[in-house]
């Protein structure tokens, strides 16, 4: 008789207990001997030789048990609460394999000692074999490479516990994470009415935000937003009772945890409408197998349950009421592998759903079953409601992308009360194959016969008599493996269904469209007469959900291209004379005239519906998105994005939008363009004056509002056949007081010449001019800037002379105001007024050539300038070539409205700005951006460029045709437009269709992309798609297609780079591209080539290139990556990494031969898909494993460390020759650093970081310069590209302290803010594994947040929530920086993104 488990585990405790006690004394015993004094202390001892002592034999275990003590390893068990009860067997077992792993953990770090000749086995042993041996890598983050002990200080105390502290994390550089272009790619919407007021709305679920749109009569307004912490999967609406119109919103986030949120709109006339959470419910759990093809939820048309999917063989019920949560519960699902689910219409109180599934065998079950709220389970038994039936594969084959679903159709209102035979009852459509079918539901007779019948079988079941109980089985088998001939079905000609949507309300009249944007409406009114008939309506982006919206109106959210509110028509509106879809010829269709005279077929298979209605995009609104980031360039900002149908190639940048409005052809090598009036305080312009390298033109604009043209003329007078400084209207003073005048002043090289307009001879007539005085045995002085106020003409002159002019009183003649000798050469001058209502300046500004200073001097009474050390500029990154000093305040004198800047252009095409206040210029910033638009905004100077290349001259103009306008010189000619939208993110196209683009490069001696595309043909599902591929050249700057490659029909181009080689004196550009050989029957490529591309322009024209093939190798494997370095080329072949070089042979022909050499090979153990190089450094990530770096050395690869953790990295990118960044499959990202250990070098994790977003590429870059003179806090480093469309910066921040700085200040906003997803931010941003997170997670390190730093900003007003973040919860947390210095690095931040 065996005791009971208690007493058998008081048992062990109590010997526990005693073994413990006996340890504890032991160990007292020794102490106190150690500390005992010796008996005769100073007495000294003789030396005698230590004695050893007899190695301790080894540990014998006794059968039966463990060397382990037996009750704490039972407690160690149970400290696990899901595991209450531990057998005695299975304590036994787990304390063997105990055993046994530290044996061969130690006996593998004894292995280590040896090796370097030690006998004692110490930390960094046990580490190393950590970090070595794929038996032991999950020990990687647990053991740490140094122990506690190498982190003492300096007297020898240890730090308490041993643990790090916080600067111990910032071995290297921190990264700062910030985003330029948030995601675009829509996932799910839904229409609702949210407030109280009779007003629709319109919700959008992207990656990670929720956007609220109300529907008003000029289209969609932005009503509010807000970001979530985790990706979104999907959004619903939930109504709040049956007689109240308005709904709350449902969001589920399917990362890093499985998260339900309810969230309420609110909207009062105080404050700006905002969405608030109202309840968020967990789904996460650890063991269950995630549910591979439907995570997704439903919510009943009462609002009083919700399904929630997101685990094979499991659903979690939720109970709701009055759009607020109840309760939820677990029940269990024999379907494992569910494609859709559905609700289907059920008169009883009780819920039906309908289940689409694959079975054991393979085929393809539609279902039923009920739920049984009361008993909190889903019902053993299939409903009556829906006969089960399995469908063929040849009908709706298995799903490459996105599998069938099933869409719910109401029965027909006369159905209920049975008052029409022919009614149709409702059933269940099953869309997503090659043809739609219709399963109706069961009559209430029949679902009573149904009910009959399995109660009698369930009794012979449960008979006595085994063969009539087995009879009953097998007969119940037979039944649920019947093949039941649909209702209705109608074939689908197109490719994968990827959305559907009702039509309001109405289930009988459904939109759906396909992966390549076919949309088409599917009726089921009076199935039972006509059949279903489905009309093509036309072609759009591929959608991912689409949302009737009001009026024929349609919103399609879109992953793969844009998205775009639709106009349904009732006829045709297109132009063409072919359909936009086309049907397959095997498929009938009818006229729409006909479907009047089709008799009743019931359950017979109806035909398509010609062209009778039209979608019409093109006056609708359009959204854009970039989204998925496939390839990019960083010349711009250029991305190769869209798929399916909606290939593009884009150019991003955020600023000023230019809006063209008129432009004056042919006018090339523009130096300086100015406006001129008839008279001096005209509001309008009249003329306009333009300089060229070699002459000057005026232009006379007639502009008669309806008709405007730009007349050159021939004045007389004026200097034409000479370039010009500056020319300018000018006032006139008389009597002391400056009025009105036609005088305009033209400065030249050689001279300054004033003129004035006659009316009469319509001509200027010159009044005076003053020409650089003789010098006596020195040349001339010749005059190198000029600029020009409404009284004063500034000059530079040669050996650094300033000259200022004006007009004497009553005359027309010059006089010299100032004449300063600066000693120094000057490179631009400005007399600018920064008070602009006064015709003179008391300032004014010079630039130095060599010194790359700007001075400001001060105009004083009696015709001198005086300079200070305070307006003395530090020295610039580059020469200065125009100044400004201009006020952004609407004060015109020192106040609280008074901002004064120097701005200064400089010859590397970046703006410096100073401010100017009290004397001294201070708060230097470089904005390297080109032509851009500053202005003044929250207490700072911001910019926005402006969306041109290559504008060399600009000024204002102001006519009536273009009130506040601004005239460019571009490189064809003048441009004429406005500005609009400041700030904010312009997106230029060029879309290339079923032409996807997949990799790109920038060749800058071409001016051009290398373009990779892949062309996938439209087909029917279940149809072999034909794919093609391509290489392209586009103009960097139009986008137009310059030149093109096409490749064979099994071959695919991969990967892309370019690189130069010498051909007799000349360096001339080459692309190289990786292809894969495309073979059916393979599981592994083993085929590809490196195809070796040269250019030539065709005919001398830029417009037109020819490629040409120079050479080819044939490689073993596909090409899935390629990295220039230096002049060689480094490919990843399969498992491999290859090095090459292409070699010239000029002297055996008189046209030159190339050979593509192999000159090294490194071999992997998997697959390398991706490459970075830096230098001689080559980066290597392979997709199943971790990180290499490797280096070129001559003509070989040597491996110089290795990340060992199972890491499955998709993208790399090397940041010098000591680091580099990857980001793999669970949205991480992290920094390696090659660092120095026992034994050699290694790649050790230096950041870690939750992205949330998959990164499809890294570019080591950024579209902002920093400013070389001075030393930055935070430096641009890498740009990174995501599947959403999101664009990033990582911002490398060097100084520790500053890092420091910056870390608490997130660790205090995280303690103040929340966001929506039920986890703090710092959970939020802690790297996560494919098993989600849990509390023993390390956090993110090495990386801040950068949006969640500019927070800050928004928070400023908020005095009380200020000081929280600024205090911290205890004294050690309070900030270090003042709010000032936080205001002026987050505006720092934003500059840079």
């Amino acid at each position: 008789m065996s005791a009971s488990p208690r007493a058998d585990e008081t048992q062990l405790e109590k010997e526990d207990a005693r073994i413990h006690e006996e340890t504890e004394g032991g160990i007292d015993e020794k102490l106190d001997a150690v500390e005992a004094p010796e008996p005769d202390k100073a007495a000294p001892k003789p030396n005698r030789p230590r004695e050893k002592k007899d190695p301790q034999g080894p540990l014998v275990r006794q059968p039966g048990k463990s060397l382990l003590p037996f009750a704490t390893v039972q407690r160690i068990i149970k400290a696990d609460k899901e595991i209450p009860i531990v057998a005695r067997d299975a304590t036994y077992l787990i304390s063997l394999a105990t055993e046994e792993f530290i044996k061969r953990l130690c006996e593998a770090a004894q292995q280590v000692s040896q090796r370097e000749k030690r006998s004692t086995v110490q930390q960094k042993d046990i580490a190393a074999v950590a970090r070595r041996a794929d038996e032991f890598l999950f020990l990687e983050e647990i053991i740490l490479w140094t122990s506690s002990a190498k982190r003492r200080n300096a007297t020898g105390t240890g730090l308490k516990a041993g643990r790090a502290t916080l600067v111990d994390q910032f071995s290297s550089s921190m990264k700062v994470v910030s985003t330029f272009h948030p995601s675009s790619s829509v996932l799910s919407s839904v229409k609702c009415r949210l407030a109280e007021r009779n007003l629709e709305h319109l919700v959008v679920a992207r990656l990670n935000s929720l956007d609220v749109y109300s529907l008003r009569p000029h289209g969609l307004q932005h009503e509010c937003g807000v970001d979530v912490w985790g990706k979104i999967c999907s959004v619903k609406t939930l109504p709040i009772s049956e007689y109240d119109g308005r709904s709350n919103i449902v969001v589920m986030i399917t990362h890093p945890e499985p998260e339900l949120i309810i969230l309420s709109y609110v909207d009062s006339e105080s404050s700006a409408p905002k969405l608030k959470v109202k309840k968020q419910i967990p789904l996460f759990e650890r063991f269950p197998r995630l549910a591979e093809f439907f995570t997704d939820f439903l919510i009943h048309p009462s609002g009083n349950l919700a399904v929630v999917s997101c685990y094979a063989g499991k659903l979690k019920i939720i109970t709701l009421k009055g759009g607020a949560y109840q309760k939820d519960f677990d029940v269990s699902l024999p379907e494992l592998n569910v494609f859709s689910l559905a609700f289907l219409p059920n008169t009883d109180e009780d819920y039906a759903l309908g289940i689409l599934y694959l079975d054991i065998q393979g085929r393809l079950q539609l279902c039923a079953r009920d739920i049984d709220t009361d008993n909190q389970e889903v019902c053993p038994q299939h409903s009556t409601l829906l006969q089960s039936t399995w469908i063929s594969e040849k009908v709706v084959p298995f799903p490459t992308d996105s599998p069938p679903q099933l869409i719910t159709v109401n029965p027909d209102a006369s159905a209920d009360d049975g008052s029409d035979e022919d009614a149709f009852p409702g059933g269940v459509l099953v869309v997503g194959g090659r043809q739609i079918l219709l399963y109706e539901f069961a009559s209430k007779e029949s679902q009573e016969k149904q009910r009959g019948k399995r109660k009698r079988l369930e009794a012979k079941k449960k008979s006595l008599d085994p063969s009539e109980s087995s009879k009953a089985k097998a007969k119940e088998r037979e039944r649920e493996g019947r093949r039941r001939k649909p209702t209705a079905s109608i074939e689908w000609p197109w490719s994968e269904v990827t959305a559907w949507c009702n039509i309001e309300r109405d289930t009988s009249r459904i939109l759906i469209g396909d992966s390549f944007g076919r949309l088409s409406l599917l009726s089921l009114s009076s199935v039972n007469q006509l059949g279903m008939i489905l009309v093509p309506l036309g072609e759009t982006s591929s959608p991912t959900t689409l949302t009737y919206l009001t009026n024929h109106i349609v919103y399609l959210g879109s992953h793969l291209g844009d998205s775009q509110l639709l106009q349904i028509s009732q006829s045709a509106t297109s132009a063409q004379d072919s359909p936009l879809l086309i049907i397959p010829s095997e498929i009938k269709t009818v006229s729409p005239g006909s479907l009047s005279n089709v008799p009743s077929k019931k359950g017979k298979e109806k035909a398509l519906a010609q062209d009778d209605m039209d979608v019409d995009d093109d006056g609708a609104e359009s959204f854009k998105s970039i989204a998925p980031i496939m390839d990019a360039a960083l010349n711009q900002i250029v991305t190769c994005s869209g798929g399916s149908n909606t290939g593009s190639v884009n150019i991003v940048r955020n600023g000023a939008n230019f809006k063209e409005l008129a432009c004056v052809a042919g006018l090339t090598d523009v130096l300086g363009i100015w406006p001129v009036r008839s008279m001096y305080k005209d509001a309008e312009d009249s003329h306009l004056f333009v300089s060229t390298a070699n002459e000057s033109h005026l232009f006379r604009i007639n502009d008669l509002g309806s008709n405007i043209s730009f007349e050159q003329i021939q004045p007389s007078g004026l200097a034409t056949n000479r370039p010009t400084l500056a020319f300018s209207n000018l006032s006139k003073r008389e009597k002391m007081e400056y009025v009105d005048s036609s005088l305009v002043v033209q400065v030249l090289h050689n001279g300054v010449f004033l003129f004035e307009w006659s009316s009469t001879m319509k001509t200027y007539e010159e009044k005076s001019h003053w020409t650089p005085p003789e010098r006596p045995q020195k040349p001339t002085p010749e005059i190198v800037a000029a600029d020009i106020n409404a009284s004063q003409i500034a000059l530079a002159l040669s050996g650094g002379i300033v000259v200022v002019l004006n007009i004497e009183s009553d005359t027309t003649n010059f006089r010299v105001a100032i004449n300063h000798v600066t000693g120094s050469e000057i490179s631009a001058v400005t007399i600018h007024p920064l008070n602009t209502q006064k015709s003179f300046s008391a300032q004014l500004a010079v630039a130095y050539w060599t010194k790359n200073v700007v001075e400001i001097f001060k105009i004083a009474s009696e015709g001198r300038l005086q300079s200070t050390d305070t307006g003395k500029s530090s020295q610039l990154p580059a020469i200065i070539r125009s100044l400004m000093l201009y006020n952004f305040g609407a004060d015109k004198s020192p106040g609280a409205d008074y901002h004064p800047y120097l701005l200064a252009g400089l010859g590397d095409g970046s703006v410096a700005t100073m401010s100017w206040k009290g004397g001294a210029l201070t708060d230097r910033k470089i904005i390297s951006l080109g032509a851009t638009i500053l202005y003044y905004e929250n207490g700072r100077l911001a910019n926005s460029p402006i969306m041109l290349k290559e504008i060399a001259a600009l000024c204002s103009l102001n006519t009536t045709s273009f009130p506040a306008s601004l005239a460019l010189a571009g490189p064809t000619g003048l441009f004429i437009g406005n500005i609009k939208d400041l700030n904010k993110m312009h997106i230029r196209s060029a879309s290339f269709g079923l032409d996807n683009p997949r990799r790109i490069v920038h060749e800058p001696s071409l001016k051009a992309f290398g373009v990779a595309f892949t062309r996938i043909e439209p087909s029917r599902i279940g149809n072999y798609e034909a794919s093609a591929s391509s290489f392209q050249l586009l103009d960097d700057n139009t986008l137009a297609i310059l030149g093109q490659y096409k490749c064979d029909l099994d071959e695919e181009i991969v990967s892309l780079t370019t690189f130069t080689a010498a051909i007799g004196d000349q360096k001339k550009p080459f692309f190289c591209l990786g292809t894969l050989i495309y073979n059916a029957e393979e599981k592994e490529p083993s085929a590809g080539r490196l195809l070796i591309f040269t250019v030539a322009i065709a005919s001398g024209k830029q417009s037109a290139m020819e490629l040409s093939l120079v050479t080819t190798v044939v490689v073993n494997g596909c090409v899935f990556a390629l990295r220039t370095v230096e002049d060689k080329v480094v490919a990843a072949v399969n498992s491999s990494i290859l090095l090459y070089r292409l070699e010239v042979y000029e002297e055996e022909s008189p046209a030159p031969t190339f050979t593509f050499k192999k000159l090294a090979e490194w071999n992997h153990n998997y697959m390398v898909t991706s490459l970075s190089s830096f230098a001689d450094r080559v980066v290597a990530g392979d997709q199943i494993s971790s990180v290499s770096l490797l280096k070129v050395a001559d003509e070989r690869l040597i491996s110089e460390a290795r990340d060992y953790g199972p890491l499955y990295p998709v993208a790399v990118e090397a940041l010098s020759t000591k680091s580099l960044i990857c980001a793999n499959d669970t949205l991480n990202i992290t920094v390696f650093e090659l660092t120095k250990n026992v034994r050699g070098e290694a790649l050790e994790q230096v950041g870690n970081y939750h992205l949330a977003d998959m990164v499809s590429k890294f570019i080591r870059g950024s579209f902002s310069n920093i400013d070389a003179t001075r030393a930055p806090l935070l430096v641009p480093e890498t740009l990174y590209f995501t599947s959403s469309g999101q664009i990033g910066m990582i911002i490398d921040v060097k100084d520790r302290d500053f890092a420091l700085h910056l870390t608490e200040l997130q660790r205090n906003l995280g303690a103040a803010l929340f966001g929506v997803g039920g986890i703090s931010h710092a959970r939020y941003r802690a790297p996560k594994n494919t098993k989600g997170i849990s509390d023993g997670d390390n956090a993110a390190f090495g990386f801040v947040d950068g949006d969640f730093l500019e927070q800050y900003l928004n928070v400023v007003n908020h005095p009380d929530q200020l000081k929280c973040i600024m205090k911290g919860s205890t004294a050690p947390e309070e900030l270090k920086l003042s709010q000032d210095e936080i205001m002026k690095v987050l505006e720092e931040l934003q500059s840079l993104h």
